[in-house]
């Protein structure tokens, strides 16, 4: 049965458990997933324009179908990192 508070909306009468009880509980319930990833070269890179960027090249020895979002989870660190546009290179 549901309830009115003092600002006049209805709340659950089990609003207040799963409050108090939830900073004890989503510890437990949440997966904490740290990226750490090393790039193979990396060099920063000023060119005949004056555009600076990350040059990025990864070295692999065959082709993987995961490498796609590998070197997106790079660029993105990259970026976040450095403040600049990152180029990519795959070499295989």
């Amino acid at each position: 049965m549901a309830k009115q508070n003092n600002t006049g909306n209805k709340t659950s009468q089990y609003d207040k458990i799963i409050k108090e009880n939830l900073e004890v509980t989503m510890p437990v319930i949440i997966i904490q997933y740290t990226k750490e990833r090393k790039p193979d070269a990396l060099k920063k890179v000023t060119d005949t324009k004056g555009d600076t960027y990350v040059l990025h090249l990864e070295f692999q020895i065959a082709d993987e179908k995961e490498m796609v979002y590998r070197m997106v989870e790079y660029c993105a660190m990259l970026m976040r990192k450095y403040k600049l546009p990152v180029k990519q290179y795959v070499i295989f």
